[in-house]
């Protein structure tokens, strides 16, 4: 797991760094003393502790910068002024702690914060919905809705019909929890039959236009497949 500090206190910075190793040894690791500095990394994080109160780029400001940019990664903020707190919803922080750190309300926030990165996608077997976390908020999102999935670099990209949405964790537990309506073209790609427009033996286009890789070894499999949904949807049409 991938973790980023930026506080412009080397001290603090070396504290939150010591308190991870020692909650989850081999953590990956990586300070940054300014907000500047974190906006500008192309590193990829799962939790970030962040200052609000740092010079240059506060920590609230460099947050909105990182979801602009598409970050979900779960923000903890750190703050000396409590009351600033409350202006963490707008940016969807996952939790917050005030200084100087207890440290049972470190490892408390901590296990939390690493447990919403690591969860699989919940199934609500009833209306076949799936409920995802990203950036410490739970999104309920309808099977019906995905047109297709991928993973890149631990982060599955779900491409719905109201956008996209981003979370961590793995291709296959989503797998697990969708129906027959949904195939496996690719070790990267999940699709909704549904909304297959077209195909050759080497790639999909969706009803989006998106093109998606097809594995060879799928092919007839895709073939199968798509032709048992459609008479399957032609019976519950008639």
């Amino acid at each position: 797991m991938r973790f980023a500090v930026c506080d412009d206190k080397a001290e603090m910075r070396q504290d939150i760094s010591e308190k991870i190793a020692l909650f989850s040894p081999g953590a990956d690791i990586y300070e940054f003393s300014n907000g500047e500095e974190l906006i500008a990394s192309t590193d990829i994080f799962d939790i970030i502790f962040l200052d609000i109160g740092m010079n240059g780029i506060d920590g609230m400001q460099a947050a909105k910068k990182l979801r602009s940019k598409g970050c979900n990664s779960a923000v903890i903020f750190v703050t000396a002024f409590e009351d600033r707190v409350f202006d963490a919803f707008e940016v969807g922080a996952f939790n917050f702690l005030v200084k100087p750190i207890v440290i049972e309300k470190f490892c408390k926030v901590l296990k939390q914060a690493i447990e919403s990165r690591t969860a699989p996608p919940v199934i609500e077997t009833n209306d076949r919905y799936i409920t995802v976390r990203t950036g410490g908020i739970s999104t309920k999102i309808a099977l019906s809705e995905i047109i297709y999935a991928e993973v890149f670099n631990r982060i599955v990209v779900l491409h719905t019909k109201g956008g996209n949405i981003d979370y961590y964790g793995k291709i296959s537990e989503l797998e697990e929890c969708a129906d027959n309506s949904f195939f496996r073209c690719h070790r990267s790609f999940l699709i909704n039959l549904r909304f297959v427009d077209s195909y050759t033996s080497s790639e999909i286009t969706m009803t989006n236009g998106d093109k998606v890789i097809l594995a060879q070894k799928r092919y007839s499999e895709l073939v199968k497949s798509y032709l048992q949904f459609m008479k399957a949807e032609g019976r519950r049409d008639a």
